[in-house]
């Protein structure tokens, strides 16, 4: 097997076969529409097959390469107590090229991945309207962006990073920096810090995961410098975020948050400037129309002197009033509140009869509302009936009430924030009495083995009383999956886990799969798809398992050095060809940098060594691990060959000694003129365990590659010191402090013993 197909292989953790992991993501995360652009999906536990599917047939899908090599969390890596935290999961990548038509409406464009192994929801990419920008993650210094509007898509590749960018005003007036991280499916918390020089001028803090945005005046001919990061300075390959910058007001909330389809009515707007142009929040109102669809959504472009200030309201078919209209509703309705005072609660009384099934809901964060909000029912005489603060994994509450008596009834708004309140703390209720019927959800991904059996859960959610029976049919299945002819979710069931069969001579596909239900409801016949079609792919079991025979935490291993792994490998369904072992994509104990090479285990071997290779700054104050995953190409019942993955069962568990070599430089800075040759004095601590040559090498930053170098350096055996000798060329882009990296690199074992020191040096200009 040659080197370039071994890094084609697989990452995972957990027991046996492995699916696509659900820690997708692409980069960069989002571009303007009308181009061709070149991306890089990642996710763990990819095999070379794997297939991508985007639920826009628009955009057109053009694969550029196979996936590449596990990626490791790249330095600064975390120490003492943080570093308990378990690596992130560790991804393969696949170039792509998205071409993006000029009909393709702007918003999220979603992906999902399969293989042989299963299916997985992927990520998002985000079609863009404006000029975008893509961080140039190779340079020094804040990265320099035309003036806005603009978006910029980022990513917090490594621990501590901060990402800077500078604008300069053409024009005096506000600025709003908006974050998307959350809204990718990236789950870090984004600062934003805005700086006139070095004084910091506007700060939000994302704590709640809707990610953070910050409106902040700006004047003309000023530079103004905006740090990203995340609030626990975390930062990963998958950290990616689209960070947009518009000039103009900012509209945060709207009173009445709704309106009846075809209704014109006067709405107040709150926001940034709205009415002075000034940084403060206030308010203006304005006559706005109501178009169709009901239920739907609009952006409603507010004209103010100071600019128009973008905000999206929302259509009904019912009444839609605000707090102001009184504590009385009139039936069914919308209403829009406002918490005016910390602590205060909003009553509104409803009236309504025995045997009725009201359903109301708070909606808040949905808003982008700062009110945490959180809703009780009530008798008249304050008997609690129904209480909620989050639904269903939301931050919004929502409520279904049967009424016990005829009366009047009492619901109560809170606000569980904790924070005083301002004009923005704005929310709306919304009043139903459902008529009688249901929805359906599935998940979106469901794998079924080949020659085996599965089960695909179909959740329904009923209204209005209904409570039959609901028969579903599933269209779309992948060729050899089949259902019963018969499948009911029984009456007043919440759900039916519908069984799947898959014969012993499909073979590997993947196909969308639509779920439809049909009922009685009264004397009509209501018929229902579910929203989101199911990606179900057919699976392989891999033949072999992989083993490890030492006891946990029995081997000791040095830092700076190659740990080899004994491993036993179990075959079976007469399975005797290549495995290919690999790090996992989901790890325990792995920090700091550990990594295990694409390594193949030849047809019908049963034991293997592998081999581990050690950072010298690991930590010793406990034992480390690595998790590996085996892969191999079988063919299928059809005869097409395909890539298994399997987990290793359990760990290699390794407990950590000191380092056999050391290499290290002086504590004095080093000054090197451009142009002419300079010693860095290095010193070398061998163990005597190590013996043999050691060769010292020079890494440099990529800026410096072709400028700066070294001759390799081999150390003699019988000195602790010795120099490297740099040289360089007379490169304007040279002048300053450089971090250079000395690399010596012995043998035990054949395998390499590494130790590496940081040097800095100052280029300074010829005199």
């Amino acid at each position: 097997m040659t080197r370039s197909l071994l890094l084609l292989l697989l990452p995972s953790v957990a027991l046996a076969q492995l699916p696509p992991g659900k820690d997708c993501y692409c980069w960069p995360p989002g571009a303007r529409a009308v181009q061709t652009v070149e991306v890089v999906f990642g996710g763990s536990d990819w095999t070379p097959d794997v297939r991508f599917f985007l639920a826009d047939p628009r955009v057109r899908f053009e694969q550029l390469g196979l996936p590449g090599e596990v990626h490791v969390p790249e330095p600064p890596f975390w120490v003492g107590i943080r570093s308990f935290d378990n690596d992130p999961r560790l991804p393969r990548e696949v170039r792509a090229k998205l071409t993006l038509p000029a009909d393709l409406p702007p918003g999220p464009v979603r992906w999902s991945v399969a293989n042989a192994n299963g299916a997985a929801v992927g990520g998002v990419f985000v079609v863009g309207t404006g000029d975008e920008v893509t961080e140039d993650e190779g340079r020094k210094g804040a990265q320099h962006l035309p003036a806005p509007p603009v978006t910029v898509n980022g990513r917090l590749r490594k621990n501590e990073e901060i990402d800077r960018y500078q604008f300069t005003a053409t024009t005096s007036g506000l600025v709003t920096a908006d974050l998307s991280a959350r809204r990718l499916g990236n789950e870090f918390n984004g600062v934003i810090e805005v700086f006139d020089g070095p004084k910091r001028v506007a700060e939000v803090v994302d704590t709640e995961g809707t990610d953070p945005t910050v409106t902040f005046a700006a004047e003309k001919g000023k530079t103004y410098t905006i740090a990203v990061r995340e609030v626990d300075h975390r930062g990963y390959r998958n950290f990616t975020y689209r960070l947009v910058l518009t000039p103009g007001p900012r509209a945060v909330a709207a009173m009445p948050a709704a309106g009846r389809v075809g209704e014109r009515r006067p709405v107040e707007f709150i926001g940034y400037g709205l009415a002075s142009g000034a940084a403060k929040l206030e308010s203006v109102t304005a006559e706005v129309e109501f178009p169709k669809p009901i239920g739907g959504a609009f952006v409603y472009r507010l004209d103010t002197p100071h600019g128009v200030a973008a905000f999206t309201l929302h259509t009904t078919d019912t009444a839609e009033r605000i707090e102001a209209d009184g504590p009385k509703l009139p039936g069914p309705c919308g209403v829009t509140g406002r918490i005016g005072k910390r602590g205060k609660r909003d009553v509104y009384w409803f009236a309504g009869k025995k045997g009725e099934v009201w359903d109301m809901a708070v909606h808040a964060k949905r808003l982008g509302s700062p009110v945490d909000a959180a809703l009780t029912v009530l008798t008249a005489d304050g008997k609690p009936l129904a209480a909620n603060d989050d639904a269903g994994g939301a931050n919004d509450p929502h409520v279904v009430v049967p009424l016990p008596a005829d009366g009047e009834y009492q619901a109560v708004v809170a606000d569980l924030s904790g924070k005083t309140p301002d004009p923005s703390f704005v929310y709306r209720l919304v009043v139903r009495k459902p008529a009688s019927g249901f929805t359906l959800k599935t998940a979106g991904v469901a794998s079924v083995p080949i020659g085996g059996k599965a089960t695909l859960t179909v959740e329904a959610t009923r209204e209005g009383g209904f409570n039959g029976p609901i028969t579903l049919t599933l269209s779309g299945l992948p060729d050899g999956v089949t259902s019963p002819k018969e499948v009911v979710i029984p009456a007043g069931a919440p759900s039916l886990a519908v069984p799947l069969d898959c014969a012993k001579t499909a073979g590997v596909s993947t196909s969308f799969v639509t779920v439809a239900g049909t009922a009685k409801v009264g004397d009509n016949s209501l018929s229902v798809t579910a929203g989101e079609r199911v990606l179900m792919a057919t699976t392989l079991k891999p033949p072999f398992t992989v083993k490890s025979p030492e006891a946990d935490g029995t081997r000791k291993v040095y830092r700076g050095a190659t740990h080899l792994a004994d491993l036993v490998i179990e075959r079976t369904d007469g399975f005797a060809g290549e495995i290919v072992l690999d790090m996992a994509g989901a790890q325990q104990r792995h920090r700091q940098g550990i990594r295990g090479p694409a390594f193949p285990v030849p047809p019908g071997q049963t034991r293997v060594l592998y081999p581990v290779k050690l950072p010298e700054h690991l930590e010793s104050t406990r034992t480390s691990r690595i998790g590996l995953v085996g892969m191999a190409k079988i063919p299928d019942p059809k005869g097409k060959p395909v890539w298994v993955l399997a987990a290793m069962d359990g760990q290699v568990t390794m407990s950590v000694e000191g380092a056999l070599m050391k290499l290290s430089a002086g504590p004095d800075e080093i000054t090197a003129v451009c142009g002419e040759p300079a010693a860095v004095p290095l010193k070398l601590f061998r163990s005597p365990k190590l013996s043999g040559p050691v060769k010292v090498e020079l890494v440099v930053p990529s800026e410096l590659n072709g400028i700066v170098s070294a001759a390799p350096l081999d150390w003699p055996a019988d000195k602790p010191t010795a120099a490297l000798v740099v040289t360089s060329k007379a490169d304007p882009k040279l002048p300053g402090v450089w971090k250079l990296t000395a690399r010596a690199t012995a043998a035990r074992d054949g395998h390499p013993v590494v130790s590496e020191c940081e040097v800095e040096v100052e280029f300074t200009r010829p005199r």
